[in-house]
């Protein structure tokens, strides 16, 4: 499937019940906080030399296999998929096998999958660093699934290299149940929540 600059958005992507198991694993209830997220001191680029320094809180689903640990100059030959580091990932299974249902899809491969959880930790509406997730030769796709309705669009450039200038493509709002499926070789990022307590993202990229 040729999936070249798409971008799709579906609302309601899952039904209502399994928004809300989502959302209570994620951000607890009465009855459910132990969710393990762990502290990055940049949602986007933590550590690296272009970190802005946005801290929020991480949890790993599924780690990169080792074969795209670093920048490739040529598509790899393999089969593999992530390394599964958590429990929760089964939590995601039904809802990736339908973004490979939606998109026609019969075989995708799961190469990372990841949550987010930033809070308003500032006030500029300024945007995170432009980036795309994974640096590769292959077509890959970013499913990214709101836990919550929020603020901090998530903004997707035109570009698919590095640039001085980007151009918006397109802006999403954080909508409970929304899911927007998206070209990997899109750069995008992400605006800090400024009015709402809680932005929470799931985010995986799946080979297709």
């Amino acid at each position: 499937m040729n999936f070249e600059d798409r971008i799709i958005i579906f609302d309601d992507f899952i039904e209502k019940d399994y928004q809300e198991k989502i959302k209570g694993k994620l951000l607890g209830s009465e009855n459910q906080q132990t969710f393990p997220w762990f502290y990055i001191e940049d949602v986007t680029a933590a550590y690296d030399l272009d970190s802005k320094h946005r801290p929020g809180l991480a949890h790993p689903y599924v780690d990169l296999p080792e074969e795209l640990t670093g920048d490739q100059d040529e598509a790899p030959d393999f089969d593999s998929v992530g390394k599964v580091m958590s429990e929760y990932h089964e939590l995601f299974v039904p809802m990736l096998q339908r973004v490979g249902f939606k998109l026609g899809l019969s075989n995708i491969k799961v190469l990372q999958g990841r949550s987010f959880l930033q809070f308003p930790i500032n006030t500029d509406g300024t945007v995170d660093s432009s980036h795309i997730d994974i640096n590769c030769n292959f077509d890959f796709i970013v499913a990214l699934y709101y836990v919550c309705d929020s603020d901090g669009d998530t903004v997707i450039y035109n570009e698919t290299e590095e640039s001085e200038t980007y151009t918006i493509k397109q802006s999403v709002t954080p909508k409970q149940g929304r899911m927007v499926i998206f070209d990997g070789k899109l750069y995008h990022a992400a605006k800090q929540p400024i009015n709402s307590n809680t932005r929470c993202v799931v985010n995986y990229n799946l080979r297709i």
